[in-house]
């Protein structure tokens, strides 16, 4: 989990004091933020106008986002499929583990296994 961004009255002063003509080095001592901060927020001034934090979730998109609509049609038409037989149905580019990941955030659990290849109670 990361932190929250630090508060945009902070980075407001921290960019007026900059225009006044104090140091990157001066403003991280005394608004006890690191100098690499200060550069972060140089940035997004010259590229968004703003030092406002950007949108959005960093990282990587997830891999199977474009597959959402057909995985959850294949589950709907037949709730017993199996994972690997869902990826193996959809040509799925991943492994098993990260098809399970997404569908457990979507809410979806499925059998791990088919009835062929469970041993029998005794």
């Amino acid at each position: 989990m990361m932190a929250a961004p630090l508060a945009m009255d902070l980075r407001t002063r921290v960019m007026r004091d900059l225009k006044g003509g104090m140091t990157v080095v001066d403003a991280a001592t005394k608004y006890s933020v690191s100098a690499r901060t200060i550069y972060h927020w140089k940035t997004l001034v010259r590229d968004q106008g703003s030092p406002e934090p950007r949108r959005g979730r960093p990282g990587r998109k997830p891999k199977l986002s474009n597959f959402r609509e057909q995985i959850l049609a294949v589950v709907r038409e037949n709730p017993e499929i199996t994972l690997e037989d869902l990826q193996q149905t959809l040509r799925l580019p991943v492994c098993l583990s990260t098809v399970w990941l997404a569908l457990k955030g979507w809410g979806i659990v499925l059998k791990k296994s088919s009835p062929r290849g469970r041993t029998a109670a005794t």
